[in-house]
């Protein structure tokens, strides 16, 4: 049953139009991206900066583009139903009490744990408790769970825009689609990638490898650890 409800929540991150932006590589140029948040600046809306002596321009449009990220839908999460935000606190708890952020992951069922889990690493600013619903990490589940119109290019962008504003809240989940653009617009040696952890893929056999670990999570349990995965065909 729990591998049904993870397929399912799988196919729904998928139309979403997430899925180029969360399978975008399995490797990072940690050096390069680690230059570019320390060059970077915002100017009228575009994220400059210097990589490999040369200079970068990124652009919204530019940034969609590569991942095919939606364009249209909602840009501020405040604009949520108020039902479907109820609909949505009852589905993510693991008990009969509906669920309230701020409060661990653990107090949700194994597919919605899974999927906070990609929510944390791949969409967040590195900011507070990986292990911590809070409520930016509640409003993406939300979104993606309820399958609202979004528009993603907008709202990672302005993320990716925060990091550059506050280099405390840089994402090492950001550097895996930072690589894939600096590699579209650097030309020029950009140093060593590194391969990530296979458990920080998300592939057939990771999610089989967390499910197994996570199985005796229950609401409430503070027994065991879980393995965080982010996302890849």
């Amino acid at each position: 049953m729990e591998h049904a409800g993870m397929a399912r929540m799988f196919k729904t991150l998928e139309e979403t139009g997430l899925k180029r932006f969360l399978a975008a590589s399995s490797s990072v140029y940690e050096n390069a991206v680690i230059v570019f948040f320390a060059k970077a600046k915002v100017i009228s809306g575009t994220i400059v900066s210097f990589v490999a002596n040369q200079k970068l321009e990124l652009a919204k449009d530019v940034f969609a583009e590569t991942f095919g990220l939606p364009t249209e839908g909602m840009t501020s999460f405040l604009d949520i139903p108020n039902q479907t935000v109820v609909e949505m606190r009852g589905r993510f708890s693991g008990s009969e009490v509906p669920f309230r952020e701020p409060i661990k992951n653990k107090e949700m069922i194994m597919k919605f744990r899974l999927l906070h889990d990609i929510v944390a690493k791949e969409f967040c600013a590195k900011a507070g408790s990986f292990d911590t619903v809070n409520t930016e990490k509640f409003d993406l589940m939300v979104a993606i769970t309820a399958g609202l119109k979004v528009n993603w290019a907008q709202v990672l962008f302005q993320v990716l825009v925060a990091m550059v504003n506050n280099p405390t809240r840089e994402s090492q989940g950001f550097a895996v689609q930072l690589s894939v653009l600096l590699e579209r617009l650097v030309k020029a040696e950009l140093g060593e990638s590194v391969k990530l952890h296979p458990q920080k893929v998300l592939t057939n056999k990771s999610v089989h490898t967390y499910i197994k670990k996570n199985l005796d999570v229950r609401p409430g349990s503070e027994s065991s650890k879980q393995t965080e995965v982010t996302c890849e065909d």
